[in-house]
């Protein structure tokens, strides 16, 4: 079995040989301060001097030694440059290993670091072992062993000793999974384990030309489609895998597996033949298949419920359109009818009004006089005709209606079957979790899950707001399809807000489980908080007490600035004051066309080499497995891959493109 790389070849080329400088960079490094001068100045040779400050600087900028040989020209060209010596007396033969040990420790001291081999395995130890068990990649666990070391003030290694550690503690945890497997596996597990991966007989009355499938590889398939027939047997598969997981979950809880690693084993699952899954050894695959049935139980919640996320929007959609629609048309028939009363009321009423002002107002006549010429003028055929009952009613349900919002509930009522018939499996398959303020909705959920959906007016109404409760329970009947949407409406609310929760997911799950153990929190509080560099945020008084005294003085100074005039943007009034926003000065880019290419067409190939050159995007493909890699992709590949996957061509094209 070939070893293991955490690095390749190229990536461990670089890692081992010494920085390069550019030019600002060389002289920040080698910029040495006058304590570190004088420890130089005190040794006997010209090439001690030399390669203890060449060594000093890349220390400085990486925190770790170089082999002699490996040193840059120009570097020590540079540092003797500067130490006035001249690079013919610089041989880096004569530099003996008794004295770079010796200088090594004193650049630890001067810095404050500790050697790693003192330090190093037990600072890191815990640490890898934890990014092992979460399924991080090697290369990103090197990473952060180097930043735990620099963080902590100790020397970084060489390549072999962290890879050494981390394939160490890989090799380790493999070990106690499989270990694990042993101790835990029943007998009735494994034939169950076993039993994924044998042919189900396909039936040759109902379906005489479809062969044999393996029970595995019908589980690797997840429907997406929203269709309730669709929808129906995916619950019916999360009821089986269900019944699956629990007969597994003595195992996974003696297992421990992160959701990551789940999901690594999982994966190898999924993207293995059966073929290969058999040649692996028994405990190992015994332990991706039990992931396997975990990831899938988790993935098909997870589908399921994005269904009734879906589900239960397009309901909304729906029945807010068709609200909109119907105000839409009653607003015309309102307009037109307030067009008729107007007319009425001018035509007629205002006419007869504004007469029987007038002779009101009129002193010459008597109180006699005006009552007989006002009951003239009512006699007289001033007075309009009644408006019809029938438009003066019409006029009064239009105006009612857009006050008045249950048609937005009768069009949500008349939607719910349509999304019952995919959310109400769900909602009956699928265990929810509720934080207290969502208690009264996951009070109704459960009622709906044991009446099978057949509820009825004892349902709990607790949840519903009192307008929506109003709707439900109008001229004393409970409109259960209305009651239906409603909870649905609320539980996909609950979702989106994090009220509601999954306890087997990966999406859906409770805030809390995305945090930091607990347990972990109460034993590492201190590396935890001194990881994340927040040691002088513990107190909180402390913080609260610097940020009041950082605000006043920022008052003050404020404060100042006015009373000064030397804040002309603020204008004081009666009331108050306002402050004017500065105008920003117009900035003038110069022209862009010098980057670009002269040409018009620029080909595919150079487009990418060149984002990846300024990106480095290409590093993020990386083999889905952490072990075996067989050297570097070359950039080639890749390229040729992309450009094929993208291309809407006929396959004998593509292969023109792989010959790029």
């Amino acid at each position: 079995m070939p070893r293991m790389n955490v690095l390749n070849s190229l990536d461990q080329s670089a890692f081992e040989s010494p920085p390069l400088f550019n030019s600002a960079e060389r002289k920040r490094c080698f910029d040495f301060p006058l304590a570190l001068q004088g420890i130089a100045t005190s040794l006997r040779s010209p090439i001690n001097q030399v390669c203890f400050l060449t060594s000093c600087g890349y220390f400085r900028a990486t925190r770790r030694f170089y082999p002699t040989r490996a040193f840059h020209s120009r570097d020590l060209a540079f540092v003797a440059e500067r130490c006035s010596i001249s690079m013919d007396a610089i041989r880096l033969e004569d530099y003996s290993k008794e004295t770079i040990a010796r200088h090594r420790q004193l650049i630890l001291e001067f810095y404050g670091f500790r050697t790693f081999t003192l330090a190093g395995s037990a600072l890191l130890g815990p640490e890898i072992k934890r990014l092992v068990r979460a399924q991080v990649k090697p290369k990103t666990i090197f990473a952060r062993s180097i930043d735990l070391l620099v963080r902590e003030k100790v020397e970084v290694p060489g390549y072999f000793p962290l890879a050494t550690l981390i394939l160490r503690a890989i090799n380790q945890h493999s070990r106690e999974m499989v270990a694990t497997i042993k101790h835990l596996l029943t007998p009735e597990t494994q034939a169950f384990l076993d039993s994924l991966m044998v042919q189900e007989a396909a039936d040759p009355t109902t379906d005489p030309g479809k062969t044999s499938a393996y029970r595995l590889t019908a589980w690797k398939k997840l429907s997406q489609s929203t269709k309730p027939t669709a929808v129906k047997e995916r619950v019916a598969d999360l009821s089986l895998i269900e019944s699956s997981y629990r007969a597994l979950q003595p195992l996974l809880d003696g297992l421990a597996l992160s959701p990551d690693a789940i999901q690594y084993y999982a994966h190898s699952v999924i993207r293995s033949e059966i073929f290969q899954l058999t040649r692996r050894d028994e405990r190992n695959r015994y332990l991706h298949l039990v992931a396997f049935v975990a990831h899938q139980y988790y993935r098909l919640q997870d589908n399921l419920v994005a269904v009734l996320l879906t589900s239960v929007q397009r309901l909304q959609n729906t029945a807010t359109r068709q609200h909109k629609e119907l105000c839409y048309t009653r607003r015309e028939q309102h307009h037109e009818s307030l067009k008729a009363l107007v007319g009425y009321l001018d035509s007629g009423v205002v006419e007869m009004l504004a007469a029987i002002k007038t002779l009101t107002q009129d002193g010459t006549l008597t109180d006699e006089e005006k009552v007989r010429r006002i009951r003239s003028v009512l006699d007289s055929r001033m007075i309009p005709e009644p408006m019809d009952a029938k438009a003066l009613g019409e006029l009064k349900t239009n105006v009612l209606a857009e006050l008045d919002d249950d048609d937005y509930y009768t069009f949500l009522s008349a939607q719910s079957v349509r999304a019952q018939n995919r959310v109400g499996p769900i909602l009956k398959a699928v265990t929810f979790l509720a934080e207290p303020s969502a208690q009264d909705l996951l009070m109704a959920m459960t009622y709906y899950q044991d009446q099978d959906g057949a509820i009825d007016k004892r349902a709990p109404v607790g949840f519903l707001t009192p307008r929506e409760l109003a709707a439900v329970t109008r001229d004393n009947t409970f409109r259960v399809s209305l009651y239906k949407a409603l909870l649905f409406i609320h539980v996909q609310s609950g979702l989106k807000s994090g009220t509601l929760n999954l306890q087997h997911s990966y999406k859906y799950r409770p805030l809390d489980a995305y945090l930091i153990d607990r347990d972990r929190w109460q034993r590492d509080k201190g590396a935890l908080i001194a990881r994340a560099g927040l040691q002088e945020f513990v107190d909180p008084h402390r913080v609260l007490a610097q940020l009041d005294e950082a605000l006043t003085q920022q008052y003050g100074l404020t404060n100042a600035h006015i009373a000064t005039g030397q804040n002309p943007y603020i204008k004081f009034t009666k009331t108050g004051f306002t402050v004017a926003t500065p105008k920003q000065e117009a900035s003038h880019a110069g022209p862009l066309q010098q980057y670009f290419p002269n040409r018009d067409v620029v080909p595919l190939l150079e487009l990418l080499a060149t984002v990846n050159r300024h990106t480095g995007w290409m590093e993020e493909f990386q083999h889905w497995q952490h072990r075996y890699h067989h050297g570097e992709r070359p950039d080639r590949a890749v390229y040729a891959g992309l450009i094929a996957w993208g291309a809407p061509l006929a396959y004998p094209r593509w292969r023109a493109y792989l010959t790029l």
